[in-house]
């Protein structure tokens, strides 16, 4: 079946390089995203500026080519003044939409900007009806769903909404669901919710005496649904890649260009992507769930062609065991074997000597042992060079909103709030802790559970009559379309037994509730500004719980009566669908002997740090300053007495538990 123009989907390609972007457009994408140099989830890629985009987007425009702009990060509160003055270049720039995943920046697009679109980001993690309807009430115009969903799951949320709907197709894949992941926060500060993303699915971990990428999934390639795709619906088709450059850019985009147009010869364009120089490929998955296929642990976890591993390092180059021919201006990227980041280089020069392949760089690079792949030629980059000038008259622009101070003074937070004492949270996940809590003053427990678990502890009448004017039930932040019916169910169940506060960790989930519920927004919603506090309030939440990732001198800029701060908790750095490449009751270590454990709870899978995030011994300073909810996070934990009253000693005397970590709360968070 061939599709007309018209009711073809749009293909949407990345761009990350100007050069990336001509060769998009070149090769027939229907639409390009980007980045700026700030606000958005690519930091790392040479991304745009506003005046280059005075002139992209009408020469885009100009060949039918839509431009939409990432400002898919979480801001900070005292990032709001410059986010003003780029939404309002942009207004004027015209460009089509903006992907964003803050609620802070919904709120303020919404009321400042109108004639800009937005559109949802996979950050958002919008996998369920649910989550469209959370989407459709923040005025979202389109949603890029998860990438964890099958087809049938798609089309059942088409089949629901007029929303529009854009999936990804093909490129890298995250370990973690995306806008769930802590791991690169926690490893170190750099936020992948911020557009710093260190890659740590990609690292080699250890279990016992096995080492290897257990979380490190094969690339997608959807080539073959594309039939389905159309037919359940979708709209906009997506290549991930603003890191990629040009060259992979132009063949990923061509090759769905032409299946698109011509599905007879899909085939054919399924070879051709075997030349886009990235992992093996799979499916995901679109098929239907299913637990292997995604993760080779023995593979290395670069992306690239492998030439071969380093044999030795000169002063002026490399030998490496290959012998594959090189040319100079070919692009090498030099991967560790720990999995860690590499350096990439230009070849200067290379010869085969005695089955070695030398190869001479401009700097010295890597150490023996480390990988070496290929990542482009310099031969198909030159064919890239973007032109020097394009013969289009630029949209003048003002680089300064008259109205920030205006806008700025609606996105703060009242900074003179006085201390309201402390009220203490306990999370669980097990009804096993309630008999240790007996002797606990705390009115407001949080039960984060199995399904098996909540129906127990609902067909227990002595332990439910015990403890429903206390418990607040929990939804898991990723909830499969057709297990929705389950956990309405439950929510009746809880409600015909007068328990009337429940915690949400998706968008949308408001939406399962009758009026009169008392809503509290968890993590992975995340909050991280003043703007964003205001659209959860407006969407139905009493209370919101501080970002798990947030610093102090933020938290400082956003004090709010109604937020919860965790100051105690065994983080999930990982939260997936696809299950991990290891054993369930054996710790990992990752390169630097830092200790991980993993869980599994209705079909999620977890990667958590040994080591808990501790703030107890600064709850006085935070509730001198106006926070007065304290939140101590006993989820996977085995249940133990003991356990539970040195935490509990902690959080009274002020003390911090020996062998913890702050995270960023005083490091800082990039």
């Amino acid at each position: 079946m061939n599709y007309s123009k018209e009711n073809r989907p749009e293909l949407l390609a990345p761009a990350g390089s100007m050069e990336s972007f001509h060769a998009a457009i070149n090769a027939g994408a229907d639409a390009v995203y980007l980045g700026l140099d700030v606000f958005n989830a690519r930091l790392r890629a040479k991304n745009f500026t506003t005046k280059t985009l005075s002139y992209l987007v009408p020469y885009a425009h100009d060949k039918g080519v839509k431009v939409y702009v990432t400002l898919n990060t979480l801001i900070r509160q005292k990032e709001f003044e410059e986010l003003i003055h780029v939404l309002y270049q942009l207004e004027q720039i015209g460009v089509d939409a903006l992907i964003v995943a803050d609620f802070g920046v919904i709120e303020v697009v919404r009321a400042n900007f109108p004639s800009l679109k937005l559109h949802g980001s996979t950050q958002m993690a919008i996998h369920n009806i649910t989550g469209i309807r959370g989407a459709e009430k923040l005025g979202l115009s389109r949603v890029i769903l998860a990438r964890e969903l099958t087809c049938e799951e798609i089309q059942n949320i088409k089949r629901k909404t007029s929303l529009e709907l854009e999936v990804f197709i093909h490129g890298a894949l995250c370990y973690s669901i995306s806008g769930m992941c802590l791991a690169s926060s926690f490893l170190g500060g750099a936020s992948g919710n911020r557009g710093m993303c260190t890659q740590v699915c990609r690292r080699k971990f250890k279990q016992k005496s096995t080492d290897g990428y257990f979380f490190s999934p094969h690339d997608f390639c959807a080539i073959d649904y594309l039939s389905h795709l159309k037919q359940n619906g979708v709209c906009s088709l997506k290549i991930e890649g603003r890191m990629k450059g040009p060259e992979y850019v132009d063949t990923v985009v061509r090759a769905y260009r032409t299946a698109i147009d011509n599905p007879a010869i899909v085939s054919e364009m399924k070879k051709m992507l075997d030349y886009d120089l990235g992992r093996p490929k799979t499916t995901f998955f679109l098929g239907g769930v299913t637990y292997s296929g995604f993760i080779d642990q023995h593979k290395p976890s670069g992306t690239g062609l492998l030439i071969g591993e380093i044999l030795k390092c000169t002063s002026d180059g490399i030998i490496i065991s290959g012998d594959m021919e090189l040319f100079p201006g070919d692009r090498l990227r030099i991967h560790p074997q720990d999995g860690f980041e590499g350096v990439s280089t230009n070849v200067i020069d290379s010869e085969i000597i005695d089955d070695k392949l030398h190869i001479k760089t401009k700097v010295p690079v890597g150490k023996k042992d480390d990988l070496v792949y290929l990542v482009s030629r310099k031969s198909m980059y030159q064919k890239f060079t973007a032109p020097s000038k394009v013969d289009i008259t630029p949209v003048h622009f003002r680089a300064s909103h008259p109205g920030v101070k205006r806008i700025l003074q609606s996105v703060n937070c009242n900074k003179k709030l006085q201390s309201v004492g402390n009220r203490l949270w306990i999370k669980i996940d097990s009804t096993e802790w309630l008999d240790h809590l007996k002797d606990v003053t705390c009115q407001n427990i949080i039960l984060s559970a199995s399904v098996k678990n909540m129906h127990g502890f609902l067909k227990n009448r002595q332990l439910l009559d015990s403890w429903k004017s206390r418990i607040i039930p929990a939804l898991p932040p990723f909830i499969p379309g057709k297990e929705l019916t389950i956990w309405e169910t439950m929510i009746s169940r809880f409600s015909a037994q007068g328990i009337r506060r429940f915690v949400c960790s998706n968008i949308g989930q408001s939406t399962l509730f009758p009026r009169g519920t008392e809503l509290i927004a968890d993590n992975p919603l995340w909050i991280i500004n003043c703007a964003s506090q205001r659209a959860i309030k407006k969407m139905g939440f009493k209370h919101f719980a501080f970002s798990l990732e947030d610093e102090y001198l933020n938290l400082r800029e956003c004090i709010s009566q109604t937020g919860i701060l965790y100051v105690y908790s065994h983080i999930p750095l990982f939260i997936s669908r696809m299950r991990y490449a290891v054993e369930q009751n054996e710790d990992l270590l990752d390169y630097y002997g830092n200790p991980f454990f993993v869980s599994k709870r209705d079909g999620l899978y977890y990667l958590l740090s040994r080591k808990p995030l501790c703030l107890t011994h600064r709850i006085a300073k935070m509730a001198s300053m106006g926070i007065g909810n304290f939140l101590i996070d006993l989820s996977f934990i085995k249940p133990k007495r003991e356990f539970l009253q040195n935490v509990m000693e902690a959080y009274k005397s002020g003390t911090r538990v020996s062998d913890s970590t702050m995270f960023n709360f005083k490091a800082g968070l990039r």
